[in-house]
């Protein structure tokens, strides 16, 4: 049967010239927790943090960070390596460009190919229409309102409206209207119908030529991504060891520089 090991509550006091000596090692020791000073003993109040202990907490945060973007856990450690101070200089700060460099790329490459994506969601009900896409725009004389919904309550609508001339092309639940007015009459007329109106794509070319550009462009962005996430996973193997080495070291740095906040 596993029982606790008995411990005693143990006080420490002595000259600050000596405090860092004693941190060490009490570290080193590994045999006391230390318990927080909550202030209240008047005219003492807690002790301030050793300098350098904002350097290695920014460079903690660096580390931890880097290795969330880099997806490293434990199993990543590899053959345990020991990280220098100069290490922790030159090295980090070269990782952290490379990394950064390639996420931001990767955030990038992402973005670009959500936009895409949405336009080959937005270029299909064109598709059905199939009306080039520079004949639905750019008139002076004519407005113009694409739109997906029931063709029939468009009719109607226009019917009972003040505009006089007017045209529709529909396939399927895509409605085209063209009227000799200007747009926003146009668009007044319609507000009754079941519709919901398109942007129409700045492009000229017929529909399925654009949506056929637009799948091309999707595909070389995924290409780019692959590569930018292939060279990522390369690099995670590269500097994993290095991360979690660091990320020891700086916590423990860490620990013993702001332990006289306890205190």
């Amino acid at each position: 049967m596993l029982r606790p090991e008995r411990m005693s509550r143990v006080s420490v006091t002595g000259s600050k010239r000596v405090m860092d000596d004693v941190v060490e090692t009490i570290h080193e020791l590994d045999l006391l927790h230390i318990t927080e000073y909550d202030g209240t003993w008047e005219y003492f109040e807690p002790g301030d943090p050793v300098e350098g202990a904002e350097t290695a907490s920014e460079k903690l945060v660096t580390v931890r960070s880097l290795k969330s973007i880099l997806d490293v856990d434990e199993e990543d450690a590899g053959p345990t390596r020991l990280v220098t101070d100069d290490a922790l200089d030159e090295e980090l700060e070269e990782i952290r460009q490379q990394v950064n460099e390639l996420d931001d790329r990767r955030d990038e490459l992402r973005d670009d190919l959500r936009s895409v994506e949405d336009e080959v969601q937005t270029i299909e009900p064109f598709v059905t229409l199939g009306i080039d896409l520079d004949l639905l725009q750019g008139y002076e004389n004519l407005a113009v309102v694409v739109g997906e919904g029931d063709p029939e309550t468009v009719r109607d609508e226009l019917a009972r409206s003040d505009v006089d001339t007017y045209q529709l092309f529909t396939e399927d639940d895509v409605v085209a209207a063209f009227a000799r007015t200007d747009q926003e009459t146009l668009q007044d007329a319609l507000v009754g119908a079941t519709l919901t109106e398109l942007t129409v794509p700045d492009a000229e070319e017929d529909p399925e030529s654009y949506r056929d550009e637009l799948s091309h462009r999707k595909q070389q962005l995924e290409s780019k991504l692959s590569t930018v996430e292939n060279e990522l996973e390369e690099l995670r193997l590269d500097v994993a060891g290095f991360l979690l080495a660091a990320e020891e070291k700086l916590s423990i740095d860490v620990q013993k520089r702001e332990a006289p906040l306890t205190f």
